[in-house]
């Protein structure tokens, strides 16, 4: 069974969507965005909203679980995706070792107004954290 995963102080979706679901140890995010949780707007620069959205996935991961070295695969979406090398250092931060970064993915897309960065991640969770209730 699924179990939907909302984490706390991490910037929620105007749709009925959690921001992950973990089944049989697969954590797949989604789309984190870059919005103050507070006010639920978009800082104006992308700087800003990439570190909400690497501390948001760091949240989420929590929440699940799981820690940065459970990702597998990183999509990161851009309005302009000449800006890719603006969450080199978040990214850094969460994997500063080489050999043990996840896959990465830069797309260029139509964001929603105000948004200039977002992004998705999927993990695989230690083999017992199926994401069952075991309660």
């Amino acid at each position: 069974m699924v179990r939907s995963i909302v984490a706390p102080g991490v910037a929620q979706h105007v749709n009925p969507v959690p921001n992950a679901a973990l089944h049989n140890g697969v954590l797949c995010t989604s789309g984190i965005l870059g919005k103050d949780a507070k006010t639920g707007e978009y800082p104006v620069d992308i700087d800003t909203q990439a570190r909400l959205c690497f501390q948001y996935l760091r949240a989420i991961l929590t929440e699940a679980g799981a820690d940065f070295q459970d990702v597998v695969k990183v999509d990161l979406y851009f309005r302009d995706k000449s800006d890719r090398s603006v969450v080199n250092p978040y990214w850094l931060a969460c994997w500063p070792d080489p050999a043990r970064r996840p896959a990465r993915q830069a797309h260029q897309s139509p964001l929603p107004e105000g948004c200039l960065f977002q992004m998705t991640a999927m993990a695989i969770l230690a083999s017992g954290a199926s994401g069952h209730d075991t309660s």
